[in-house]
């Protein structure tokens, strides 16, 4: 983790962001978008964050390379639960497996226990043991099952809800 590095998301992101993520859609069902997006999409998400409020997006590299990124956004849309938050992770798979995303989660964390957040929430499409793995081992507690609630790929798939109280001193 030498050359590892965390930023706050800027326009120069978007691209090695929107690829990442379109390989997320076509080949997992970790994502239940199920069409790519374009550049153009990614940078109207990307106007979503705001590094003074709970919505926040980091990007992490090692050197110039793209290791992932993760977000937090609005947990529902009612202005009650601005202190709610639901979390997205979404990490190169040449990566995963190396403490990157466990990282990147802590800086997020961070960030976001300063704005306000003081629940996280992660939704987890099943299975997928390293997702699992690494929200509960920064402290997610798995607390319910949305059971068959979205098709992709021809299957309907099952979805974990984890939550997380911060702020979370490590």
């Amino acid at each position: 983790m030498e050359n590892f590095k965390i930023t706050s998301l800027s326009e120069n992101d978007i691209d090695g962001i929107n690829k990442l993520y379109n390989k997320y859609i076509n080949e997992t069902a970790f994502t239940f978008d199920i069409k790519e997006k374009t550049y153009d999409e990614k940078k109207e998400w990307a106007k979503t964050f705001n590094d003074k409020s709970p919505h926040q997006c980091l990007v992490a590299y090692d050197n110039t390379n793209l290791i992932g990124f993760a977000s937090s956004r609005s947990f529902r849309e009612k202005e009650a639960y601005f202190s709610s938050v639901e979390t997205s992770i979404y990490i190169d798979k040449y990566y995963i497996g190396n403490g990157y995303g466990e990282n990147l989660l802590k800086e997020l964390f961070k960030r976001i226990s300063r704005c306000g957040a003081l629940k996280a929430y992660a939704f987890i499409t099943k299975p997928n043991d390293i997702s699992e793995k690494l929200h509960t081992s920064m402290g997610f507690n798995h607390i319910g099952t949305l059971n068959k609630v979205g098709k992709k790929f021809g299957k309907y798939w099952d979805v974990g809800l984890f939550e997380l109280s911060l702020p979370i001193k490590w």
